[in-house]
């Protein structure tokens, strides 16, 4: 592995996880999706730490009940479909309960980025011979992946520089085989976007999200489910070469 090429493919890593952390919150275009609806009821329980804050900061019992309740949900999936004048970017993000983790990030349809965190230790995928380096739980270079809901109560529900958003309810709509609350959130330091989230009227789960910005003529969609996730070991693996981590 290269460090140069290492960093490309970290750079695209960076580029959609900042569209996924950014549409929790402040929500990109209109693309086709689906909802998976094989799922049981999840019983997840109200964060009330969770839920006071959103109330402090949004005031809307409804948004924040969901709030309180993503911030209990142990296992999920996420998928992030983005388009750019480069072309369409996908990133698939699973977290399991235990803490375990993977991401994929792949450009046009190939794949660029393979990331596992397991047991505490990260993995990144070496496409030249398919082994995987083996990074140091201290080493400031190894590439990161991202756990949504830790990154949707850090900002306590505000813009990136702590400014007030606002949240709309719009009413529901369906939503695959659910029903759904929808919101609009604006931020008004980014007039050019358009946000919009979705979370199911039974489970106040989130399901949905997108976020377009017509000036920069780009647009994501972000799609939550949620069941069982197992992350296995990768396997073989391989040390990280000196001058690749400096």
């Amino acid at each position: 592995m290269t460090k140069k090429i290492q960093k490309n493919e970290r750079g695209v890593a960076h580029a959609l996880l900042a569209v996924l952390v950014i549409a929790v919150i402040a929500v990109v275009g209109l693309v086709a999706w689906k909802v998976n609806d094989n799922r049981p009821t999840l019983t997840t329980g109200i964060n009330k730490d969770t839920q006071d804050k959103c109330m402090t900061a949004v005031n809307d019992k409804q948004f924040c009940k969901f709030a309180g309740v993503f911030a209990n949900i142990g296992d999920y999936k996420v998928t992030v479909n983005s388009t750019d004048k480069d072309g369409v970017s996908n990133l698939e993000l699973a977290n399991a309960s235990n803490g375990n983790s993977s991401i994929v990030i792949k450009a046009n349809g190939q794949e660029r980025g393979n990331i596992v965190v397991y047991s505490g230790v990260t993995y990144y995928k070496d496409y030249t011979d398919g082994k995987w380096f083996k990074f140091g739980p201290n080493d400031a270079n190894k590439p990161q992946t991202v756990d949504l809901k830790k990154e949707f109560l850090k900002a306590d529900f505000k813009g990136d520089d702590g400014q007030k958003l606002t949240y709309k309810n719009l009413g529901t709509e369906k939503c695959g085989n659910l029903n759904c609350f929808k919101y609009q959130t604006t931020d008004p330091k980014k007039p050019d976007e358009t946000d919009f989230l979705w979370f199911d009227t039974k489970d106040y789960l989130l399901r949905r999200v997108t976020v377009s910005d017509s000036k920069a003529k780009t647009s994501a969609e972000m799609i939550v489910t949620y069941g069982s996730v197992v992350i296995t070991l990768p396997s073989p693996t391989k040390d990280v070469p000196a001058a690749a981590a400096q």
